[in-house]
């Protein structure tokens, strides 16, 4: 019989390896989840706290991304609920 400390041990192990395997892959599908138009336009840069950061190269890019917040949102909620992702900030990419 397995020890608790063994149980939770493997249980953080699957946790911890599941919730990379979502992080990389929120990162590499973001042409899907937000459109193929944006993907030579924006990316993500980070994932903090549950908001997503997306970086987008030219003011437009950024208010085209803002018009389709809630439909990405919702994508990223449905596809990743386990990243538990809360709201999107854009911003512009520094020259």
């Amino acid at each position: 019989m397995k020890k608790a400390s063994d149980i939770l041990s493997d249980y953080m192990r699957n946790f911890h390896s599941n919730m990379e395997s979502s992080y990389s892959s929120v990162f590499k599908s973001w042409g899907r989840i937000a459109g193929e138009d944006m993907i030579t336009h924006s990316s993500i840069k980070d994932l903090n706290n549950g908001i997503l950061i997306v970086e987008a190269d030219h003011p437009g890019w950024v208010q085209l991304l803002q018009m389709r917040k809630k439909k990405i949102l919702r994508n990223i909620q449905n596809k990743y609920p386990e990243l538990d992702i809360t709201d999107i900030r854009f911003i512009l990419k520094n020259s």
